[in-house]
């Protein structure tokens, strides 16, 4: 496997990524092999979940105790940070302006750390109303286990809170390596406490989850130590750079619940359907989002920093050739990979997850769901290249209004379509939001460019 993962690295350096610069091309590159290595050992756990829990009530609660903990991070750190963060952070880095920017990212991790512990204390508190939001359709023994799950998880988005501030001084250091490797590390730490589940049941992957997202931190924290970073909790509101990050962050706060809420929806009505659909498309939607993430995001990621300075320089020229090149191989990969999916998702979920208590009925449903859901790989890869444009330019609200428009078609096609066309209506109306996010997102951006330049 490595050497051929070895041999398309070097293809993707040499041929197709040719014409842009050494470090884009040694960033996606290093991106790419990463999150493939990330998404093998992410199929493994899929599958020992499969195997350990079958398609039913089990894994529709691990899936859906995800839900509240993983919106409260990516509302106001994830998302937020990677589209304010790296451009200000690049920015003062090739400034040679050190001293500010790590006063800038201690200001950012600390004030987070204090608005997670506020808003994670009272979703503790009143997690039972926030589990009948989340799933109503489970019966009370389940709701009380969603309970249990989704208190401990809440201690995940403050360690990533940490982990995700570092991530994005990584980007801003182009230091690819240890930013890539740390999910991997994060699905050891899963796959660890899947094997825990015969003496723990389902708390078992929880608690290997909070494992893993230590794990992530440490990767972490153990590549940004050789730039002479030091954490100290301290919030600088005086800090110019601190203040136009939260500035630019509001609107993507404001908007980045909308992929959550898109799969929190589905979700609700999945809940109304057989049991395990969760499961399913959970299962479905984490195969489909491999060629996502590994062309989609590892690309668009490589591409933001040299969109960022390009941006900066006000450089035209290069700015669109670094956009069209890095689009162009984002939908010849992506592309190919939907079409793989659609032909040979079968064979490949009867891999994965056959055996043990996931039954022929559920490999049959999970590939069908996964057949549809490979319709949205190129659209969705195609909107992170673009929302980072946008980013790079400094304008993140954009992105939110027309991430809002997208959750609303699939919301509408969703509840729409289910009652007839069942879990597969599901991944239908996602790929509509995102064709219509991508058509509204070039048109815009090509004004955004011509105003900026």
């Amino acid at each position: 496997m490595f050497n051929v993962l070895k041999n398309f690295l070097a293809i993707y350096q040499k041929k197709i990524a040719g014409g842009l610069s050494a470090s884009l091309k040694t960033g996606a590159a290093i991106l790419t092999a990463t999150t493939f290595a990330s998404y093998v050992l992410g199929l493994l756990r899929d599958r020992l979940l499969a195997q350990t829990f079958g398609a039913g009530r089990e894994l529709d609660i691990f899936n859906a105790a995800f839900i509240i903990p993983d919106l409260l991070l990516n509302i106001f750190i994830s998302g937020a940070l990677a589209a304010a963060f790296i451009p200000v952070f690049t920015q003062l880095i090739s400034q040679k302006n050190e001293k500010e920017a790590f006063e800038t990212a201690n200001s950012i991790i600390s004030s987070g750390i204090i608005v997670l512990l506020a808003l994670g204390s009272l979703i503790f508190i009143f997690a039972d109303y926030f589990a009948i939001i989340v799933a109503p359709g489970f019966d009370e023994a389940g709701r009380e286990t969603l309970v249990k799950t989704m208190r401990l998880l809440l201690l995940s988005p403050l360690i990533f809170t940490f982990s995700n501030a570092l991530g994005g001084m990584l980007i801003g250091y182009k230091s690819f390596f240890a930013y890539g490797l740390s999910p991997v590390f994060y699905n050891f730490g899963i796959i660890g406490g899947i094997f825990l589940s015969p003496f723990l049941g389902i708390f078992g992957p929880v608690l290997g989850t909070l494992a893993g997202a230590l794990l992530h931190l440490g990767v972490r924290i153990a590549g940004i130590l050789k730039h002479n970073f030091r954490y100290r909790f301290a919030v600088n509101f005086k800090n110019q750079s601190f203040r136009q990050i939260i500035r630019l962050m509001i609107p993507k706060m404001i908007g980045q619940p909308t992929e959550q809420l898109n799969f929190w929806i589905f979700a609700v009505i999945a809940s109304s359907l057989s049991a395990g659909s969760i499961a399913i498309l959970n299962l479905a939607r984490n195969f489909q989002s491999v060629p996502v993430s590994l062309f989609g995001i590892a690309f668009s990621l490589a591409a933001f920093p040299a969109l960022s300075q390009a941006a900066g320089e006000k450089n035209k020229e290069v700015y669109l050739k670094i956009l069209f090149k890095t689009l162009k191989n984002i939908l010849l990969f992506t592309g190919l990979s939907a079409l793989f999916l659609y032909l040979f998702g079968e064979f490949f979920i009867r891999l994965f997850f056959g055996g043990g208590k996931f039954s022929e009925q559920n490999i049959r449903l999970t590939a069908q769901t996964l057949a549809v859901f490979s319709l949205a790989i190129p659209t969705e890869s195609a909107i992170h290249l673009l929302a980072r444009s946008f980013y790079s330019l400094k304008n993140t609200l954009t992105p939110v209004l027309i991430s809002v428009a997208g959750l609303i078609i699939a919301a509408f096609a969703g509840f729409t379509l289910a009652p007839n066309f069942g879990l597969s209506a599901l991944p239908f109306a996602f790929f509509l939001g995102s064709f219509s996010e991508v058509i509204l997102l070039s048109i815009l951006l090509k004004r955004k460019i011509s105003k900026e330049f």
